[in-house]
């Protein structure tokens, strides 16, 4: 009877650590054409663009910003949602406030995005802040 009780309580343990972990480690959602006008219509919206083929240059700091909801949109799957905003390279971080495009940060020809935390951050905290005036 105590190895069946052993048991378990590893079967528990494991499964909230794969709940729990994968959850915590994504610290953002992916969106996808069926859901987007849902996502980005209320507050503001962190959303970067990606591809697979590109994931090493990912913004990697997304999850770490603060007021706002992140996402990310694989244009690989969703290439409606990539000529719908003109996404023409990867990584494009775009700010949405309610729907509404406020500021793009778009990769250079080496399909790196120059912008970095602090910057995208502050841009968030600008648009936060322009709510209040």
């Amino acid at each position: 009877m105590k190895k069946q009780i052993e048991i378990s309580n590893y079967i528990y343990i494991f499964i909230m650590i794969v709940i729990f972990g994968c959850s915590a480690a994504m610290g953002q959602g992916f969106i996808n054409e069926e859901n987007f006008d849902d996502k980005i219509a209320k507050d503001i919206i962190a959303v970067e663009f990606w591809a697979g083929w590109n994931s090493h240059n990912q913004f990697a700091e997304l999850e770490k910003l603060k007021q706002c909801e992140k996402y990310r949109v694989d244009i690989g799957v969703n290439s409606k949602l990539q000529n719908n905003f003109s996404v023409i390279s990867v990584p494009t971080v775009i700010i949405f406030d309610n729907g509404i495009e406020k500021e793009r940060f778009a990769a250079n020809i080496m399909f790196q995005l120059e912008a970095d935390k602090k910057t995208i951050q502050n841009s968030i905290d600008t648009i936060k802040l322009n709510k209040f005036q």
